[in-house]
């Protein structure tokens, strides 16, 4: 992996010293950015490596065979800018993506740094399960938006995602979680904000239930009888029960207890 990282850094080597960004590499990380070399080092020993090693320590048996550049931009002008001259991409996200045929990460981490493990999360859970849908995936990426990172853990934390979802469940206008889950079409622009926040926030109480680690290896590993994961969330939440009816009222409760701060 180190001589790819390698390679893939000389592969960039003239648009980084065109735009003067510095670049490190961490296998199976290239790290680029305009702050400075400590900020760089920082980003890559406090949050990059540090997630990595607690999502792999918790979920991931198989890592990327293939290495990731990862640009962090201090402000959202450059972000801007260079996603618009390398990508021809005119409208980004407001905190940074991920284009996996690309191998790049693209972070504005003037906004912090939760999107930064939002967006590592999809890059190491690719090769570990290639056909996690999108609801898993969104799911587990957005509880780590805001979270903590012990020696080998990660936990994720309330945030911004949760006035939303509680606004729905208090209006009744929430879809039940089945409906979610079986839904091709997580990212329909007028239920995209809160199917993030249902699947975030579901994947949140597995967490505090001790419960998450065990549903994802059970569902990556019986995906191809099970490739929406319904079932396998069934046979744990609920193995007595004909459905998760009961679950989701009892789930429903316990978001409405939760508080931002």
């Amino acid at each position: 992996m180190a001589d790819k990282t390698s390679a893939l850094q000389e592969q960039w080597k003239d648009r980084l010293a065109e735009e003067k960004l510095r670049a490190i590499a961490a296998p199976p990380f290239v790290i680029a950015g305009n702050g400075t070399a400590d900020q760089l080092a920082a980003y890559r020993d406090g949050t990059i490596l540090a997630a990595m090693h607690s999502l792999e320590a918790t979920y991931f048996d198989t890592p990327p065979a293939e290495p990731i550049i990862i640009f962090l931009f201090e402000s959202e002008g450059p972000y801007k800018r260079l996603a618009r001259k390398w990508f021809d991409d005119k409208d980004v996200p407001h905190y940074g993506f991920y284009r996996p045929r690309d191998r790049v990460m693209f972070m504005n981490v003037g906004t912090g740094t939760g999107t930064l493990v939002h967006e590592l999360t999809h890059a190491l859970i690719a090769p570990d399960f290639p056909n996690v849908p999108s609801w898993f995936n969104e799911g587990l990426a957005s509880l780590y938006e805001q979270s903590s990172l012990g020696k080998d853990t990660i936990t994720g934390h309330e945030n911004w995602r949760l006035p939303a979802l509680q606004k729905a469940i208090k209006a009744q206008t929430l879809r039940p979680l089945a409906e979610l889950i079986e839904d091709p079409e997580f990212y329909r622009n007028d239920l995209v904000g809160l199917n993030y926040a249902e699947a975030r926030y579901l994947m949140f109480y597995l967490q505090e239930k001790g419960l998450l680690v065990r549903y994802y290896k059970e569902f990556r590993d019986g995906a191809k009888d099970d490739p929406t994961g319904l079932k396998t969330l069934q046979k744990i939440v609920a193995p007595k029960d004909k459905d998760l009816s009961a679950f989701e009222t009892d789930w429903r409760k316990w978001v409405l207890t939760l508080r931002v701060g």
